[in-house]
């Protein structure tokens, strides 16, 4: 294990804090709406198709031991811990029928290469170009390092598909936002090929961010807005880190530490704003 000098946990600081700011900085503050429909059942009328993986008590149980980190970071053991409650589906679906994303497949814990490079051969919105190069990696990545394992909630824009591990509807909102953000882009290609390059991807994250709180002040309870602030400042500050550690790879699980810790205490604080 690496040690690291206070000089190296005040560059940490500084660097993921600081950007940790900005992105909260840009936030409008929000003010509590009724929720206009609740999720207590996942709706049998939606549009959106979603498919659940079958159930693999041991697969899934070495995932959620995997995920502990995760769970650290965000201080939530619904955090990849593989068991996706049908509210949390819910919540995603209406978010993607709102926003009139219909054709984004929810892989709710499943793993189905197959079936995900039929995607990425008919997925036509993107220019053969960008899917049979990045998004062949993708797909590769998909098939050896299962997320079912290994991965976490993650928007694949060349197979226009979601996937769904964690029971934390705020993290499959900021996921299902940036296909939103890919479905508006006239390159939607080139575009989610450069935000694969080291520090670019915070644009979206930026924006994500943004369009899950400003949805949420809508939709959503106080009570709901508080803790989705919490979660997503939270996500953000440990997607900053995953940013940061592209460049600066040594530093990555220290960055995350901060990115996490930073996203919080910028959550209370608002928090603790609001109330005043």
């Amino acid at each position: 294990m690496p040690i690291y000098s206070v000089r190296d946990l005040t560059f940490a600081s500084l660097v993921v804090c600081s950007v940790s700011a900005m992105a909260v900085a840009q936030v409008p503050r929000i003010e509590s709406r009724p929720c206009d429909q609740a999720c207590d059942e996942f709706p049998a009328t939606s549009r959106v198709r979603v498919e659940h993986g079958s159930q693999r008590p041991l697969i899934d149980g070495v995932g959620w031991v995997i995920g502990i980190p995760s769970k650290i970071l965000f201080w939530d053991r619904r955090a990849n811990n593989h068991e996706v409650s049908d509210a949390t589906v819910c919540e995603i679906t209406n978010y993607l029928e709102h926003k009139n994303l219909n054709d984004t497949l929810v892989r709710v814990n499943q793993y189905a290469p197959g079936k995900e490079f039929q995607r990425l051969v008919n997925n036509k919105k993107i220019a053969p170009g960008w899917r049979y190069t990045v998004g062949s990696l993708k797909w590769l990545k998909y098939t050896f390092v299962p997320g079912r394992l290994f991965g976490k909630d993650e928007y694949n824009p060349y197979t226009n598909s979601l996937y769904i591990y964690s029971d934390m509807p705020t993290v499959g909102l900021a996921e299902a936002a940036y296909a939103k953000d890919i479905s508006r882009r006239k390159r939607p290609g080139t575009y989610a090929a450069v935000q694969d390059l080291p520090l670019v991807a915070m644009w979206h994250e930026t924006l994500a961010t943004d369009e899950v709180l400003n949805y949420v002040s809508i939709h959503g309870s106080s009570e709901q807005i508080q803790k989705v602030r919490h979660d997503l400042y939270a996500r953000y500050g440990i997607e900053t880190a995953g940013a940061v550690g592209q460049v600066l790879p040594d530093g990555t699980g220290l960055f995350q530490i901060v990115g996490a810790v930073s996203g919080h205490t910028a959550a209370a604080l608002e928090d603790r704003g609001s109330i005043r």
